[in-house]
């Protein structure tokens, strides 16, 4: 059964909370493989062509989120020189990057551009929102 397990919430930090705005979120799938998907609140934030999911190498590979992150905000991380040639190579067609199954058509300059984005990643402010069942309790008061 396929669910979805946690979020991730992308934003900047000022505001009354401390996080604000939150410019996006990149949601956790869970099935017979895990993927990660992003919901845009800032419109103007567009991913690489088409990319709609990326799926890790494995569950929980420790970059999923990077990898996620570049797909689905390539603005935040323009400043990185092999982003232009990933994009490129990428094209506009390719709704899914699937690093598990398919890592034959991801550009071999990804991994540069890995490197290249941490100092980046570092900059976004993220907070994570792990996804546990909600039960009513049985006993309710003024119920």
């Amino acid at each position: 059964m396929a669910r979805y397990s946690k979020l991730y919430l992308i934003g900047d930090l000022g505001g009354v909370d401390g996080f604000n705005p939150i410019r996006m979120q990149i949601w956790v799938g869970d099935g017979n493989r895990q993927w990660l998907e992003a919901y845009y609140i800032d419109q103007s934030i567009k991913p690489i062509g088409a990319i709609k999911v990326v799926v890790p190498n494995g569950p929980d590979d420790p970059v999923s989120l990077l990898d996620a992150s570049i797909a689905f905000y390539p603005q935040h991380f323009q400043k990185c020189p092999s982003l232009a040639e990933a994009v490129f190579l990428l094209g506009n067609d390719k709704t899914h990057l699937d690093f598990d199954l398919d890592p034959l058509n991801i550009p071999v300059v990804w991994k540069k551009l890995r490197k290249e984005a941490r100092r980046y990643f570092k900059r976004l402010h993220i907070f994570e929102a792990v996804f546990v069942p909600f039960d009513l309790p049985n006993k309710t008061r003024n119920a």
